[in-house]
């Protein structure tokens, strides 16, 4: 009776993939009744095991017909044999429970699910329900026996019944999986952040896990403007290849869904080691790409799917890029008309070199990394402003490194910020060259000047000698 006990104890939690086992009494007048079972999942029942009670319904036990197709479960070999003991009396296999704990109520459950939906035989349910707008389904019509429910959900549901009772009621009360995606923002997750092109943008996934989790696939969709980083992906407290694995489109991979950019993959083995709800912190990183989008920002979305056709909603996160603008002009023209021929280098606040790469003569934007054309001088033009796009929200610099044909190189280097919502224009002013004095004018004229006094006063005191001579 205490491992007869011990193995009705099994109902009180049996099941992960919602697996749960009940024993029913009267043949064919038995019922099983779940409440609260969610929309749109199928429910199946299996008649695992026979029952026999006695005329004072005072005693049972469980039996397992010689032709039984549980048999390969239950015996020797069989998934269940390390949860049950098949003893054989009179020619009757009596099933008792070892003693162990919920841990492995749970697990049994699980096993069994797992062999009713692939062994020959097993997987034609006695029933299979979808539940009404209420909530319940009623299996009945069941010969007394103990009885598997699995669910297409796939998550854990409770059980409290007996033997005795003809009409069992199982209640799932189990809240699905749930997953919430950030992006990091100087070390901070949010659902934005903002970056330069080139730089590395760093997410972060938490995801609830069930206990009972059957089939959980975390999916992954990035825009073009974002480089995804396979050898990033972490979890924490797993192991790669072993508790899970990271699918791409490049691994060819044919159940990759939804334009995903990358898949992560769940092991049965580990989802079957879960005895408790578990959060599990998902890490992986992008680099943000010259397709980036200087209006709407890249999206990075991620959804979980679990069970046989269960998922979240998408959770979704922006990395943003901006960009400003830069008008060369004379400082004389009250017009600001742009003027041609200048030469700017962009740096950081700090000094250090932000390549860039021409697009067109008056777009440029913020290069990739080392690529093809890096490096080259922001030249303007005379007919139109000049933007630069792909740069972070921060303070930056722009040095001349050549001014236009007349006019003097700035001193020092125009330095400004790109903010959030405002439309950065840099306005740099150029001052034409200033006129010296020439030493062929001034200086020669003077020689003049002073000559011709010095002659009319030469003249003029040879004049007045005369007179003074005569008189005499």
């Amino acid at each position: 009776m205490k491992k007869t006990k011990k193995l009705m104890s099994l109902l009180l939690a049996l099941a992960m993939i919602f697996a749960m086992s009940l024993s029913v009494f009267a043949a064919g007048d038995n019922s099983i009744q779940v409440t609260n079972a969610q929309g749109g999942e199928t429910y199946k029942i299996y008649k695992m095991l026979d029952v026999d009670v006695n005329p004072d319904k005072t005693a049972y036990s469980y039996t397992l017909p010689a032709d039984s197709k549980w048999a390969s479960f239950f015996n020797t070999g069989g998934a269940g044999a390390a949860y049950v003991e098949i003893k054989n009396v009179d020619g009757t296999d009596y099933v008792t429970w070892k003693e162990s704990g919920a841990s492995d109520y749970e697990a049994f459950g699980k096993a069994a699910a797992a062999y009713a939906a692939t062994t020959a035989g097993v997987t034609e349910a006695v029933s299979a329900q979808t539940p009404a707008a209420d909530g319940s389904i009623t299996f009945d019509g069941l010969d007394s026996g103990y009885y598997l429910i699995t669910s297409t959900n796939g998550t854990l549901s409770m059980v409290e019944t007996t033997p005795l009772a003809p009409q069992a009621t199982v209640n799932e009360k189990n809240p699905n999986p749930t997953i919430d995606k950030k992006v990091k923002e100087n070390g901070t997750a949010g659902s934005e952040n903002s970056a330069q092109i080139g730089d590395r943008v760093e997410f972060e996934v938490k995801i609830n896990m069930k206990k009972g989790a059957r089939n959980y696939v975390m999916h992954d969709k990035m825009e073009d403007g974002l480089t995804f980083n396979k050898d990033s992906v972490q979890i924490n407290g797993l192991t790669k290849g072993t508790d899970y694995t990271v699918n791409t489109p490049a691994d060819g991979i044919a159940a990759l869904q939804d334009d995903c950019t990358f898949e992560i993959r769940f092991a049965e083995d580990y989802l079957n080691s879960l005895t408790a709800d578990t959060t599990l912190t998902v890490t992986y990183s992008a680099v943000l790409n010259e397709k980036a989008d200087v209006t709407a920002g890249e999206k990075n979305e991620a959804l979980l799917k679990w069970g046989d056709k269960n998922q979240t909603e998408w959770s979704t996160t922006t990395t943003k890029t901006y960009q400003f603008e830069i008008l060369k002009y004379d400082a004389a023209d009250t017009r600001k008309n742009p003027l041609a021929g200048a030469e700017f280098q962009l740096l950081k606040a700090d000094g250090t070199e932000v390549k860039v790469v021409k697009v067109t003569d008056t777009e440029y934007r913020v290069a990739n990394g080392n690529e093809t054309g890096a490096g080259v001088p922001i030249v303007t033009v005379a007919n139109n402003k000049i933007v630069v796009k792909g740069v972070d929200l921060a303070e930056y610099q722009l040095e001349e490194t050549k001014s236009p044909h007349g006019y003097a190189k700035l001193s020092a280097p125009k330095k400004f910020e790109v903010k959030e919502g405002q439309t950065v224009l840099v306005e740099v002013e150029n001052t034409a060259g200033h006129t010296l004095p020439s030493t062929g004018g001034m200086g020669t004229t003077l020689f003049y000047v002073v000559g011709g006094i010095l002659v009319i006063g030469a003249a003029a005191i040879f004049i007045f000698g005369k007179r003074t001579s005569v008189n005499k």
